[in-house]
């Protein structure tokens, strides 16, 4: 009896280690070798230091679970715990995840930061959740974005004209036409191909991902016009992260700030290095005067639902 006994509790004990367990799978588009990568495993190292054998991680990088707009509708349906990608991406589900399309946004590196980890920045992550289903967990600094072009660009009258790639993203969109391009909706996935084909002329990223993925071999004019910065994160599904316990939300959520802090100190060393590698390799690089590009932005003509978040995160010093 006493055997039995022990058996049932042990039994027992082990059911209610595997309940209390949590599973996370995180996808993302960044290629195995890529700061967005590294990232993601710098959050799982930091998770299951602080929560050991109760946690579970399962990193999926290269798109291998899908399109980032695939993944987006994963982690929406519940099928996919988390994703690690850019907020814009949330933008036709919530227009505050159209921030970071607004052109000339954020003064500086410093500033993004103190808006993201300010009340302001909270406020718009908590609003996302509650009515997009997306919690957006350890926002991090991705690099200022610049154009990528088949011609150089020493003005903002030089940008006149030119179809330029844009994320299917009103804010985006809306920006680039500012700026006096002509914005041309193309899936991330086939950029390289739309820039090689010519269907664009050109492309707007951060530097880390237009080394990641190579489009530099294709268009070989940089100008650093500094226009948006990308705001990176983990997306969980809303109700799956509203269902995890408090110490665990706890420790995602620093884990997330940890990553995001480990990206902020790879951003900013490797935008030196990225430019002589991508020079080495034959890309001209050029630095317009920012003034004109932020002048000609000045009156662009957001989502009225937009324009409040825009006013808040302007109101922050």
């Amino acid at each position: 009896m006493k055997a039995w006994i022990t058996t049932l509790v042990a039994a027992v004990c082990l059911a209610s280690t595997a309940h209390a367990d949590v599973s996370i799978r995180i996808g993302g588009a960044g290629s195995d070798a890529s700061p967005d990568t590294k990232a993601m495993e710098v959050f799982s190292e930091k998770l299951k230091g602080r929560l050991g054998d109760a946690v579970s991680v399962e990193l999926f990088p290269n798109s291998h679970l899908g399109t980032v707009d695939e993944m987006v509708e994963q982690v929406k349906g519940n099928v996919l715990e988390c994703m690690y990608e850019s907020v814009g991406v949330l933008g036709s589900f919530h227009p505050a995840a159209n921030i970071e399309g607004v052109a000339y946004i954020y003064k500086d590196e410093d500033h993004f930061f103190r808006i993201w980890r300010s009340a302001v920045g909270q406020e718009v992550l908590d609003d996302i959740a509650k009515q997009a289903g997306i919690r957006v967990v350890g926002p991090a600094f991705h690099g200022f974005r610049h154009m990528l072009t088949n011609k150089p660009i020493n003005k903002v009258e030089d940008l006149e004209g030119m179809k330029i790639r844009a994320p299917g993203i009103p804010a985006y969109i809306e920006s680039i036409r500012a700026m006096g391009a002509n914005p041309a909706t193309v899936a991330f996935e086939e950029v390289y191909a739309a820039l090689q084909s010519h269907v664009v002329d050109g492309v707007e990223q951060p530097l880390t991902a237009i080394k990641d993925k190579r489009f530099h071999e294709v268009d070989k004019n940089l100008a650093l016009t500094s226009h948006m910065a990308e705001t990176m994160g983990f997306m969980c599904n809303a109700d799956w992260y509203n269902g995890l316990d408090e110490a665990t939300r706890k420790a995602i959520e620093d884990s997330a700030t940890e990553s995001a802090d480990w990206y902020r100190g790879y951003t900013a060393e490797s935008q030196a290095a990225l430019l002589k590698e991508l020079e080495g390799e034959g890309v001209t690089v050029t630095k317009p005067d920012l003034a004109p590009f932020m002048a000609k932005t000045a009156d662009a003509k957001y989502d009225p639902a937009l324009q409040p978040i825009i006013e808040k995160f302007r109101s922050v010093e």
